[in-house]
């Protein structure tokens, strides 16, 4: 029993620190995912979206991004904030 705990133990801290590179974690912030896209927050500071692969599908390069609703997601870039569809191109 106390042998199936450690390994327990182990698989989660791999899962756990999978999602860190080298240098550290990828994101510093990630929102929740809506239509199949995450907001992501870089170490750079910049905000783009990852498909449930954790694949970057639309590149960072935003002040701030919020989640997706009906096709599209509220997007902050140099103090301005509007529309961007799942291309990340601008409404």
């Amino acid at each position: 029993m106390f042998r199936k705990s450690i390994v327990a133990a182990l698989a989660i801290s791999l899962v756990t620190l999978s999602g860190c590179g080298p240098n550290g974690p990828k994101y510093q912030n990630v929102r929740s995912f809506s239509e199949g896209l995450a907001p992501v927050q870089t170490t750079n500071g910049k905000w783009g979206y990852i498909n449930e692969k954790q694949y970057i599908v639309i590149h960072p390069r935003f002040d701030d991004a919020k989640e997706f609703q009906n096709g599209r997601a509220a997007a902050k870039l140099n103090g301005k904030w509007g529309f961007i569809n799942k291309r990340g191109e601008w409404l």
